[in-house]
C-alpha cells in the first residue's frame, strides 16, 4: 500500500510540502532530517509515517523518542488515533505501544510494534529497530539519545532514522551539530525558503526565512510556513504577541544563536571549480599549525583568487608544512607567507632565511574579524575558485560565526573540530587583497 493511499484511508489530506517530506524520508539515505516552523503538522505527519511502516514492513520495530516521554506521547497518540480511524483488525493498542498481529486467526504473536521511548540514553542501547523517530530534537539538552539511536542503524540493513524539529539554538547543541553536518554534505542548494542538502547517508530539508528576510512582513514569513492553515493574520498576531527571538525561531525557523553556521547554504559548493596556477606566478600563502589532534593547513592563492590546499595531521604537520612551502617557492613567486605564530615561529624563521617573506598573523579579533568578513564576501560573491577537497569542505562545515561586540569571526564550535584549512584560507586571502597601495610620487617640494 502506497503512503498516499494510506493517508487517504486515515483521513490525512497531504499538502505539497508534506508529500515532499514523505518522499524524501522514503529515499535511499539512512537518515532524514526536516526542520520547519512550529504548527506545520510535523508530529502528525511522522505519526502517519510510523503507522504505515508498522503495517507494511515485515518484522517492523518502530521506536519514537523525544526530549521527554510526554513529548513522545504526542506522536504516539496521533498514531493511535489514525489506527482507530483505519480500524485495522490486526492492530492492537496497548499502553504507549501499538502492536501488529500478522495472522488474525492464530494465537496472537506480535512480531511488529511501535513503541514510545523514555529520554534515557543508557536504556536505548541494544535496540534493533527498523524505523526510529526523533521528535523536536531542538529540545534535547544532550546528544546522548540521538547517538544511541543513530548507532543502532548498523544493526539492520534497511533501518532508518527520521528527525523532525523546529530551529534550535547553539551550533554545539545536538540539533546544531546535526544541521552543520547536513550543510556540509556534497550537494546543498537553497531555493527561496527551502534548503535541500543531500549526501550518501543523510538527507536534509529546511523551511526558513533567510537571515536578511523582513520578519516584520507576514507575507515573507508565510513563505517559510507552507501549511495552508497558517495564515497571514495569525503570523501578524504572533509577531505582536511573542518576543522577537522567539518569533524568529519558532515562526521564521531562524537560528537565534550567537554562534552559528557562517555561510549561506550552498555558497561553498558554488565556488568549487578547477583552480589553475601558472609556474612562476605570484602567490600568497596562509599557514595554520595544528597539533596531535588538529590539522595543519597550507593554503595558497593567486591574483585570480584560485585556491590550492595541502592538509596534514599529527605532530609532524609543522615539518610537512615547511617542506610544502619550500616546494611552492620552487614553483611560484611567494609574495607573502602569513602564519599563526603559535608553533610556527621557528619554521617561519627558517623560511625567511631562504628569502621567503613571512609575516606573523596572530589569531586575535583585531586580525580575524576583518579577515573573516573578507573571506565571507569572496565566497558569497563567488569570486573564489576552490578545489574539490572533501577535507577542506569539512573544515568549512565545522566552522561557525563567533560574535562579539567588535563583530563576528570564524571560529570552531569545539576544540576538537578541524577548521585550520579555513583559517589558513582567511590569512592567504587577507594577505593577497589587503596589500598597501603603491607610493606615488606626485612632485617635489
Amino acid at each position: 500500500m502506497t503512503f498516499a493511499r494510506f493517508a487517504e484511508q486515515i483521513g490525512l489530506r497531504l499538502e505539497p510540502f508534506q508529500k515532499r517530506i514523505e518522499k524524501a524520508a522514503a529515499g535511499p539515505e539512512r537518515e532524514f532530517v526536516a526542520l520547519l516552523p512550529r504548527g506545520q503538522g510535523k508530529t502528525t505527519l511522522l505519526a502517519a509515517i510510523a503507522l504505515h511502516h508498522l503495517i507494511t514492513v515485515e518484522d517492523a520495530a518502530v521506536y519514537c523518542a523525544a526530549s521527554s516521554r510526554e513529548q513522545a506521547r504526542i506522536l504516539f497518540e496521533a498514531a493511535s488515533a489514525f489506527a482507530r480511524v483505519l480500524e485495522h483488525p490486526n492492530v492492537v493498542d496497548r499502553h504507549l505501544e501499538l502492536r501488529f498481529c500478522p495472522n488474525r486467526g492464530v494465537p496472537r504473536v506480535f512480531t511488529r510494534f511501535m513503541r514510545v521511548l523514555a529520554a534515557n540514553a543508557p536504556r536505548l542501547h541494544g535496540l534493533q529497530p527498523t524505523l526510529m523517530i526523533v521528535d523536536e530534537l531542538h529540545a534535547h539538552a544532550t546528544d546522548e539519545v540521538y547517538i544511541a539511536l543513530s548507532t543502532a542503524l548498523i544493526k539492520h540493513p534497511g533501518s532508518k532514522l527520521l528527525t523532525i524539529s523546529t530551529a534550535g539554538q547553539g551550533a554545539d547543541s545536538p540539533l546544531g551539530k546535526l544541521r552543520s553536518r547536513a550543510l556540509g554534505q556534497p550537494n546543498v542548494s537553497r531555493r527561496g525558503v527551502v534548503t535541500d542538502a543531500r549526501g550518501a547517508h543523510l538527507r536534509f530539508l529546511e523551511w526558513s526565512v533567510p537571515e536578511d528576510g523582513d520578519v516584520d512582513d507576514p507575507r515573507v514569513v508565510k513563505k517559510a510556513n507552507p501549511a495552508s492553515w497558517i495564515t497571514l493574520e495569525g503570523l501578524a498576531a504572533q509577531r505582536e504577541a511573542v518576543p522577537d527571538l522567539a518569533y524568529r525561531r519558532f515562526h521564521a525557523n531562524q537560528w537565534t544563536e550567537r554562534a552559528g553556521h557562517w555561510l549561506p547554504a550552498g555558497a561553498w559548493n558554488e565556488c568549487i571549480g578547477e583552480p589553475e596556477f601558472t609556474a612562476g606566478e605570484d602567490v600568497w600563502i596562509g599557514v595554520d599549525i595544528g597539533g596531535e589532534r588538529s590539522a595543519t593547513a597550507v593554503v595558497w592563492i593567486n591574483e585570480r583568487l584560485h585556491v590550492g590546499v595541502s592538509i596534514y595531521h599529527g605532530d609532524e604537520g609543522v615539518i610537512d608544512a615547511v617542506e610544502r612551502v619550500r616546494e611552492l617557492a620552487e614553483e611560484f613567486t611567494i609574495r607573502e607567507l602569513s602564519f599563526d605564530p603559535w608553533r610556527f615561529q621557528q619554521g617561519a624563521q627558517e623560511l625567511e632565511q631562504r628569502g621567503i617573506p613571512a609575516v606573523s598573523f596572530p589569531q586575535t579579533d583585531v586580525r580575524m574579524i576583518p579577515a573573516s568578513d573578507r573571506l565571507y564576501r569572496a565566497i558569497v560573491e563567488r569570486r573564489l575558485t576552490l578545489p574539490d577537497s572533501e577535507e577542506l569542505r569539512q573544515h568549512a562545515a565545522n566552522a561557525i560565526a563567533r560574535h562579539s561586540r567588535r563583530g563576528w569571526r570564524i571560529d570552531r564550535a569545539h576544540r576538537s573540530d578541524n577548521v585550520d584549512g579555513i583559517i589558513a584560507l582567511c590569512m592567504a586571502l587577507e594577505a593577497m587583497e589587503n596589500q598597501p597601495e603603491p607610493v606615488e610620487v606626485i612632485g617635489w617640494l
